[in-house]
């Protein structure tokens, strides 16, 4: 995390969002087995390398990706609750994102489609199809450190266990 906040070009656009006090919030989430703070961050960042990379925008790939998961319900183990968040979930941070950051048209469809194909909004720019894949990327990879995690700790029950 420490290159992405050494990036000049990337913190120029995403500081004001990620010092404002409301988006901070995130901060004490729990998200994907870290924060949703940091998954965000992670996905913007990635997003932008990549827009960069193909001469896209990177501006609203960097304000999108970091606003595409701003929203303060916390994970709930009613599974109800969950499947609804996962589904609503891009709505309620486009709202957020509009009323807290003015996010302009494309980045209402960057943050509102990001759960394509299970959500109803498709993609209507590249942007949108680049922060919805490192979503998908980013979650793979905090996921699979879980499991990582998560097997370690079997492991060695699995050897006190046997001795």
């Amino acid at each position: 995390m420490n290159k992405i906040y050494k990036d000049k070009q990337f913190m120029s656009i995403a500081s004001p969002i990620l010092l404002h006090k409301e988006f901070s919030k995130t901060k004490s989430i729990v998200h994907h087995g870290g924060t949703r703070f940091n998954h965000s961050v992670k996905v913007s960042y990635l997003s932008y390398k990549i827009s960069k990379l193909l001469g896209c925008d990177v501006k609203a790939a960097i304000r999108a990706g970091v606003l595409h998961d701003f929203f303060l319900e916390r994970d709930d183990k009613n599974i109800v609750t969950e499947t609804k968040m996962f589904i609503k979930h891009p709505s309620i941070a486009k709202e957020n994102a509009i009323n807290y950051f003015g996010v302009n048209e494309k980045e209402q469809n960057i943050i509102e489609s990001h759960m394509f194909p299970i959500s109803n909004v498709a993609p209507k720019y590249k942007e949108a199809w680049i922060v919805t894949f490192c979503d998908k990327i980013v979650a793979m990879m905090e996921g699979a450190k879980v499991a990582k995690a998560q097997v370690s700790i079997w492991f060695l029950f699995l050897i006190n266990f046997i001795r």
